[in-house]
């Protein structure tokens, strides 16, 4: 996506000035996860802290 383009939300508005910064940190959030994923100890961590917030904690 190109910053002249408009934003996906229908706002209207460029991309750049609208949910960029929100689509920014979600990728990067994703990769983190990814990453930590390779680890099996880190994964095991994200898995038990998945199964917490499932359960309302």
């Amino acid at each position: 996506m190109t910053d002249e383009e408009l934003c996906p939300c229908g706002s209207g508005k460029p991309f750049d000035t609208c949910c960029k910064k929100e689509y920014d940190h979600a990728n990067a959030a994703r990769e983190k996860i990814k990453q930590a994923m390779s680890d099996p100890k880190k994964a095991q961590e994200l898995k038990d802290l998945l199964k917490n917030i499932n359960k309302g904690d």
